[in-house]
């Protein structure tokens, strides 16, 4: 009974891949696996908490991204809508704020509404303990990057530090 219950915390928490960057997914290759969607985390993901817009080498990212053949769907827990929806607007596309990740119900209503693939689907964050559990949750294929910012509050270290603690573990 144990070793499911371990088995289950494993199967939430292991990200399929850990990339230093996104710059550093390889998108060729998941492309060629077939995946198609992509859900992305904006928070420290791409953007840093304390910016209101993408970097250019960001942007580019996303160019590229869109260029191979995903189609791109933000994914944030922050709760501004204005923030999110500048960015989204930058970027050229929709997604959710505050849809309160780890819980996907907010994320599946929006699969259903977009008619989306999860089994072609990549989920790529900065948080194992959000990010990867809903990605996983949802059985898309996870992708852990570390954050941008590495000078995080009190909070987000102690989270990032029992991240770390946890990744060692599996």
């Amino acid at each position: 009974m144990i070793k499911d219950y371990f088995h289950i915390i494993k199967t939430l928490l292991q990200p399929n891949q850990i990339c230093e960057s996104v710059e550093d997914i390889p998108l060729e290759a998941l492309r060629y696996k077939g995946y198609h969607v992509m859900f992305v985390d904006i928070d420290n993901t791409l953007v840093p908490y304390d910016k209101r817009s993408l970097s250019l080498q960001k942007m580019q990212w996303i160019e590229q991204v869109k260029s191979l053949g995903f189609t791109v769907y933000i994914v944030s827990n922050n709760s501004s809508h204005r923030r999110i929806q500048k960015i989204a607007e930058q970027m050229g596309v929709s997604g959710l704020y505050f849809s309160m990740k780890p819980f996907t119900m907010g994320i599946r209503e929006f699969i259903k509404e977009h008619y989306i693939d999860l089994e072609k689907s990549l989920f790529v964050g900065d948080k194992l303990l959000t990010d990867i559990i809903a990605g996983n949750w949802l059985r898309t294929h996870t992708i852990l990057v570390d954050p941008l910012d590495k000078k995080l509050s009190f909070f987000k270290t102690m989270q990032r530090d029992m991240e770390l603690f946890l990744l060692s573990k599996l």
